[in-house]
């Protein structure tokens, strides 16, 4: 166990020169990740609540769990493989797409050298709150129906009997709107661009169904097409979900820092609109 730790700290060892230096610091969050993942294989950690399905709960388990989401490449392979035939020379514009709870996430990029990676992993996940599909400038229609409620509750913090229905109906724009009311942004993910709308469909359905409607504030479940639809298990279009999820995670946390989308983004004449969202933040994968 001694020994263990010992190996653990040194293969972090920072190198000054010709001479190796263990920073205090680093020490510190080394034993940390050290502790939690024995912790983890021991099984002595509480498990993180969440709505998320079986499949995806599995891999917040152990270290072992997690390492093995790369194994799930070949359900992601097989959907390409059977979208590829005949693609070659089209042109597709669709894209998926991923928004974010900024006060859960918290620049998780500069904090992650302080958390085990589990950790970061679940943070990532929980702070997902809704996963589209779409071409051009679609995620942005979500924060403008968001804006116009937003700019309405203003004066007086309060909206009409109209304006209340529709956040209780969309859970989505509710979520938006607590956001910019608390001076936050919300953070958006954009990734697997070029991509066909039979392709975008599926691999929106598996991330949600990997995920779970109770967790996320999508008000419908996805649609499936090709071999996913025709060979595929219940269990399989979770998996190939979970795989889509960590290729989305390693493109966020290779991100130098989270930019939000602020009301200010869209306050703007709609003529001026085409022109400012391609300055806004964007992402691929």
């Amino acid at each position: 166990m001694a020994k263990l730790a010992v190996f653990v700290l040194f293969k972090n060892v920072i190198h000054f020169g010709d001479r190796p230096f263990l920073s205090p610091k680093l020490v510190r969050d080394q034993c940390k990740n050290f502790i939690r993942s024995f912790q983890y294989v021991l099984g002595v950690v509480h498990p993180h609540r969440s709505n998320f399905s079986v499949e995806l709960n599995r891999t917040l388990i152990s270290d072992r769990h997690f390492n093995d989401i790369k194994n799930l490449e070949k359900y992601a392979t097989k959907h390409i493989n059977w979208y590829s035939r005949g693609q070659k020379d089209q042109v597709h514009p669709y894209f998926n797409y991923l928004l974010l709870d900024p006060r859960i996430t918290n620049e998780l990029r500069q904090r992650c050298v302080r958390m085990h990676m589990l950790d970061v992993w679940y943070t990532f996940l929980r702070a997902i709150f809704y996963i589209g599909k779409g071409k051009a400038a679609r995620p942005y229609v979500h924060l403008r129906q968001a804006l116009q409620l937003f700019q309405k509750e203003r004066p007086n913090l309060t909206l009409d009997y109209a304006g209340r229905v529709r956040l209780a109906r969309d859970p989505k724009l509710a979520l938006i709107l607590d956001i910019w009311r608390q001076q936050r942004g919300v953070l958006l993910l954009r990734g697997f661009r070029n991509i066909g709308s039979d392709d975008a469909h599926t691999r929106e359905a598996a991330m949600i169904d990997a995920l779970g409607m109770n967790h996320l504030t999508n008000r419908r479940q996805g649609a499936y097409f090709g071999v996913v639809r025709r060979e595929f298990t219940i269990v399989q279009r979770k998996l190939l979900g979970i795989i889509l999820l960590y290729k989305l995670f390693k493109l966020f946390m290779n991100k130098k820092r989270e930019r939000e989308l602020h009301p200010e983004h869209f306050i703007k004449s709609r003529s001026k609109y085409q022109h400012a969202h391609m300055s806004l933040p964007l992402a691929n994968a």
